[in-house]
């Protein structure tokens, strides 16, 4: 029986859709739904022979983490008639969004597929595949 269902948003079209379908699931078995959002944190690099590093990102400001939960309680609000938690973390998208699952007990993950084409899973990896290896639990990818 699911009880709790962790829903990871990004804010796409695919990550909403992946919201009303969590929303759905969660109406259906009297769930309970937590919306989380990740924010990459800048990468360091190493560059060079000097031991020097280079931060690639910008660092995440308090107007960043605003918007996000704006964006967070956007979401939330077009899921009425359902017991929503908003959480925001920081990390690997795919690696946060299991240990968070973990974290919360939650039975079941929902995630939008952002639609990469073969090429650009091979090259940039897939958010959602990774949550399906990683997770240990039901995964749902929304597309």
């Amino acid at each position: 029986m699911i009880q709790h269902i962790l829903v990871a948003i990004d804010g796409s079209d695919t990550s909403r859709k992946a919201a009303r379908f969590g929303h759905d699931l969660a109406q259906q078995t009297r769930a309970r739904v937590t919306l989380l959002f990740v924010l990459e944190p800048p990468r360091v690099l190493p560059f060079g022979f000097m031991d020097a590093e280079l931060i690639s990102g910008a660092p995440r400001s308090p107007e960043e983490l605003a918007a996000v939960r704006r964006l967070l309680d956007e979401v939330a609000a077009d899921l009425p008639s359902a017991q929503v938690e908003k959480v925001v973390e920081m990390g690997r998208p795919a690696d946060t969004i299991v240990a968070m699952a973990d974290k919360l007990g939650a039975d079941h993950i929902v995630v939008g597929a952002r639609g990469l084409n073969a090429g650009g899973r091979w090259l940039l990896g897939s958010v959602s595949d990774r949550v399906i290896q990683l997770a240990g639990r039901p995964v749902t990818v929304v597309h």
